[in-house]
């Protein structure tokens, strides 16, 4: 789990946060290329998760990182998903 305290998405914005290059037009103040957020859901997803973002406009953002348990590393198959610390 990923949170911050900053300003939070505006919820215009989050229906596009995970598209590549995607920008929102009302920060004018945040440099970056638009690839992170793709970039990290695109790596979790390879690995059979899911990246959520829960966000309180004003209040900041809080991204969670969900994985699936090995059945190699637990021993047996759990079909879980286990909250993994950032």
């Amino acid at each position: 789990m990923v949170r911050d305290s900053g300003e939070g998405i505006d919820p215009r914005d989050m229906p596009h946060i995970f598209k590549r290059f995607y920008r929102s037009p009302r920060s004018n103040t945040h440099q970056g290329s638009g690839l992170g957020l793709p970039l990290a859901r695109a790596i979790v997803e390879a690995h059979h998760g899911t990246l959520r973002v829960q966000n309180e406009p004003g209040s900041g953002a809080c991204f969670t990182i969900s994985l699936l348990l090995s059945d190699k590393i637990v021993g047996k198959p759990s079909g879980r998903r286990h909250i993994v610390p950032l």
